[in-house]
């Protein structure tokens, strides 16, 4: 395909970019509550996610077919460790697969193919409660963009610095199990502030849980989910226009997006393991892509 072929679209995809939904915005965890830890207790999560898609939301909401397919992995390692009552630190490396951008061939032709694989951004922070209870608790954390080239279409990253501020909040789960049949909730925001230019971001849930055996949402049991989430990202002077759907996150215009998810938890009694799957879909939104999403993930937990 020669650059003529493409020029018509990729002039229209030109002042579209999109949030794709994978771990970073939807990481889906086996924690309970506002994913406090005790002091000396240590958490390790791995996350492996899948997400594709051939159609997008363009500025006025309408939908239309991207130039390309999309087929992206992600694999979302992270640990957290209880430094006190009140701080849980913790960290996250991303290893993605993305599919879906241009190549430059000889002679000056381009084929929108392009691949990626690597090491995505990096996410360090605190996580810090408001009170005695696992209900309520605020976080900081610093993304830290890796290696990678910051003008490949098919990045696997932001690309710049980020400082991120969020707040979450949960029903009170008391200490022994719940009865069979009882819900829980969660809720959290977080705003994101990119350096150079890459635009910002703020992104909200609201979960309901529902417990199919005795559990306390975290460490015991079976209980599954219900997730909607809200992302609104907000463009700055002098952003890079990007013509792929296919960064995590990557919207270098104004843009929304929500999504829907379903989850199920696994808790291995008096083991410390827990596992999970999740299914979902982006259902509403401008200048981003619609994706189906799917993964599981496996977490340990440990004392000192």
């Amino acid at each position: 395909m020669i650059f003529k072929a493409v020029c018509r679209p990729a002039l229209m995809l030109s002042r579209v970019a999109g949030i794709i939904t994978i771990f970073f915005a939807l990481a889906p965890s086996v924690q309970a509550g506002v994913g406090m830890l005790d002091e000396g207790e240590s958490l390790y999560n791995a996350n492996v996610s899948v997400t594709g898609g051939n159609k997008y939301w363009n500025a006025q909401r309408q939908v239309l077919t991207s130039i390309c397919q999309r087929r992206n992995a992600s694999l979302l390692q992270g640990y957290e460790y209880g430094y006190s009552y009140f701080h849980t630190v913790f960290a996250s490396v991303n290893f993605a697969y993305r599919k879906c951008g241009q190549v430059t061939q000889r002679g000056g032709a381009i084929r929108t193919s392009g691949r990626a694989v690597g090491v995505g951004d990096v996410q360090v922070g605190v996580r810090t409660r408001f009170n005695h209870r696992d209900t309520a608790a605020w976080e900081a954390l610093l993304i830290i963009p890796t290696g990678y080239d910051n003008t490949s279409p098919s990045r696997l990253g932001r690309g710049a610095l980020g400082l991120g501020l969020g707040l979450k909040f949960s029903s009170d789960v008391p200490f022994a199990l719940v009865k069979r049949s009882s819900w829980g909730w969660k809720l959290g925001s977080q705003f994101t502030y990119f350096f150079s230019g890459k635009g910002n971001n703020l992104r909200s849930y609201l979960a309901t849980q529902y417990a199919f055996t005795s559990t306390d949402f975290q460490q015991t049991g079976d209980f599954g989910e219900l997730r909607v989430t809200h992302s609104v990202s907000f463009a700055r002077s002098g952003a890079q226009q990007q013509i792929f759907f296919n960064q995590v996150p990557s919207s270098m215009t104004s843009a929304d997006q929500l999504t829907v998810q379903l989850q199920y938890s696994h808790s291995f009694t008096g083991t410390g393991w827990s596992t999970s799957v999740h299914a979902g879909k982006a259902i509403f939104g401008r200048n981003n892509p619609i994706d189906y999403f799917a993964g599981m993930g496996l977490s340990y937990r440990w004392r000192d």
